[in-house]
């Protein structure tokens, strides 16, 4: 598998002579930016976007267009507000089905590409295994899940055993996360500093440990106790809040969402947004479009850098938020600090490095 085995080091002859010339004239700037051998695994790896929603419909535009061949699954059925966010679906498409809709378009956008879409809603049975097999990458969007944390979890479990990396998108109006598990992903090269023209470097493979979503849900608690920023906070209480009952994601419970911040003592001052009540309820509309822009360009450089193996990754949270413009990255749970030498062990190497 992609994520789990690093894939053979042709020569630059043969990748390149795997690329037709309609290729090469259309990916040519890709060419001179990644390599031959990075575009040719772009062109031959296999995304599941499951989910046509925020920062997810910013992917499809990007991924598209790099070459990689997408699936498009989503059950729902196009509504007026769909049609106002995402760009790909248009008023005549109101009441149809979103992916059959947006995967016309997406298709449009690189003749050369393949685009398909799937309708199937998620589950939580052994079919689930099925849906997922056959995909180097597979990115949700937790909206499309039912904003059902334990089956974003079980999903994770199936893609490391299928040796596919996962990625999971959620927004609040200007907040915009997503998390990222690609396992034990080695990288393989570094871009050059200062660009392609700058030369080749010098390959050194480096190991990036990712934890599984499984353990990311288990780390809430000491994450809302902890120092890290407002917005992680705000994302670990909308897991707590609906991990043991995801039917409590209605707007209607924003005061039972407020009353659990309360409850468990933390309300994060978060910019942007006036308190937890109408922060929940943002979680239930689409995000502003520069936001799903700016987090859909991240996450679409996270699912290039897991294919082509070729640049250090994002471990393995990003957060987004348009109010103050900045993108913040955290290990959650944070990597545990290696255990400092007691006063006494130094003493004893010291001395023996007098004698």
């Amino acid at each position: 598998q992609v994520l789990l085995k690093p894939p053979p080091r042709g020569s630059t002859t043969e990748a390149m002579s795997a690329i037709t010339g309609d290729q090469v004239a259309v990916y040519d700037r890709q060419l001179r930016l990644w390599g031959v051998q990075a575009q040719q695994r772009l062109l031959n790896a296999k995304v599941l976007i499951w989910g046509l929603e925020g920062s997810n419909v910013e992917a499809c535009k990007n991924l598209v267009l790099a070459g990689i061949a997408l699936t498009l699954r989503d059950h729902r059925t196009v509504t007026a507000a769909d049609v106002g966010f995402n760009y790909f679906l248009r008023p005549e498409d109101i009441g149809k089905l979103r992916a059959e809709c947006a995967s016309k378009r997406v298709q449009e956008m690189n003749p050369l590409g393949s685009v398909s879409f799937s309708l199937e809603p998620p589950t939580s049975d052994d079919k689930l295994k099925e849906l997922l097999k056959g995909f180097d990458i597979v990115v949700v969007g937790l909206s499309c899940l039912g904003f059902d944390f334990e089956l974003a979890a079980k999903m994770d479990s199936l893609c490391r055993s299928l040796g596919a990396g996962f990625l999971l998108t959620v927004a609040a109006g200007e907040l915009s996360f997503f998390f990222s598990d690609l396992h034990e992903h080695v990288m393989q090269d570094r871009s050059a500093q200062g660009g392609p023209e700058a030369g080749p470097t010098e390959p050194k493979a480096e190991t990036f440990s990712f934890p599984s979503f499984g353990s990311w849900l288990a780390a809430v608690p000491e994450l809302l106790q902890g120092k890290g920023d407002a917005s992680f906070k705000l994302i670990g209480l909308l897991a707590s809040f609906l991990q043991k009952d995801p039917q409590k994601a209605v707007p209607s419970r924003a005061a039972d969402f407020a009353k659990h911040c309360r409850e468990v003592k933390c309300e994060p001052a978060v910019d942007g947004l006036a308190g937890m009540e109408q922060a929940f309820g943002h979680f239930f509309v689409e995000p502003l479009i520069h936001v799903a822009s700016v987090l859909g360009g991240l996450l679409s450089q996270e699912v290039i850098k897991a294919i082509t193996r070729k640049d250090p990754p994002l471990v393995n949270s990003v957060c987004f938020n348009a109010h103050t413009g900045a993108a913040l990255v955290e290990h959650i749970p944070p990597v545990a600090a290696a255990p400092k030498k007691r006063k006494a062990e130094e003493e004893v190497v010291a001395d023996l490095l007098d004698d």
